[in-house]
């Protein structure tokens, strides 16, 4: 997996909108970005899931005529617009640029603040690419695959409607590593390190890492760890005993029922998406930022 992808951005003719429309900030921010395509020649395509937010006039077409449109998709909203934009964008290879207009926003890194800036670089071609890495699973019932998904983020094994402990076995690269009892299992990319990984006490990764995260959920025994593993490895889950029933989640969107024998297959996906970034972009402001790293010490605050 490689990172830091030169691209000129020059001959951009399309620049495609991904957004959520329950956003107060949206309307502003997409008159702001027609207003600067405009100056530039730069044609603006907005998803048809926009079309009841929007005044008549604008061009509207169906996510996937959008993606083979756009020479760029612009996701407005926060991480879950932008993972919902990266699952749309399949294998295509357009690239993917995120404008947080939620909260928090580690996928989507630039702040609506600086919206003006980055279309303008964008459109300059001052940017460049990262590659990162997507996590794939195929599910597998005697025998036969019954299921498969990609993500940008996690897939999770989670537990069904009523909160009972799942019955499971880890190998990794057919080397059994363990039987345990806990609440599932998070199969992670270094990009979603920062995501449920980390609340279930995992570690954070940059996104360019090769590698894949596997990280229990409130295992019942102090012996199964968050471990890291390298990109070819091959990481398998059976569920022996799920209670109530059991769920796959891709990117907390997507959801399979899973049953008592079921067999996962998790590893790296084939299909890579490119993220716009530009250059003064850096993962360890954003953690900064966003996990408050280096808070002011204890004899710095007054005393009250």
């Amino acid at each position: 997996m490689s990172s830091g992808v030169e691209k000129t951005g020059k001959g951009m003719q399309c620049l495609g909108l991904f957004a959520n429309p329950g956003k107060t900030d949206l309307m502003p921010a997409i008159n702001t970005i027609q207003g600067i395509c405009l100056q530039a020649g730069v044609r603006v395509l907005v998803s048809e899931d926009l079309e009841v937010s929007l005044p008549f006039g604008w061009d509207t077409l169906p996510n996937q005529e959008l993606v083979e449109c756009s020479d760029t998709i612009v996701a407005l909203g926060g991480d879950g617009t932008m993972l919902r934009a990266a699952r749309i964008l399949c294998s295509s290879g357009v690239p993917l640029l995120g404008i947080n207009l939620g909260s928090l926003g580690y996928l989507t890194d630039v702040p609506l603040k600086d919206l003006d800036s980055a279309v303008r670089r964008l459109l300059a071609g001052e940017y460049h690419l990262e590659t990162r890495s997507r996590v794939c699973c195929s599910v597998l019932r005697e025998g036969q695959r019954v299921a498969r998904h990609h993500a940008l983020n996690d897939l999770v094994v989670n537990m069904g409607p009523l909160p009972r402990a799942l019955d499971m076995e880890l190998l990794l690269d057919d080397f059994p590593v363990g039987k345990f009892l806990g609440d599932g299992l998070i199969v992670s990319t270094p990009t979603g390190s920062t995501a449920y990984n980390l609340s279930a006490g995992g570690p954070i990764c940059h996104g360019t890492i090769p590698g894949l995260l596997v990280t229990p959920i409130c295992p019942h025994s102090l012996a199964m760890r968050p471990v890291i593993v390298s990109s070819s490895t091959k990481i398998e889950l059976i569920l022996h005993e799920t209670g109530e029933g059991a769920a796959l989640a891709a990117d907390g969107q997507i959801f399979d029922v899973l049953e008592n024998g079921d067999r996962l297959e998790f590893g790296q996906s084939e299909l890579d998406i490119n993220l716009v970034k530009f250059p003064h972009s850096n993962f360890y402001k954003v953690m900064r930022h966003k996990l408050n790293w280096g808070g002011r010490h204890r004899s710095s605050l007054k005393e009250t």
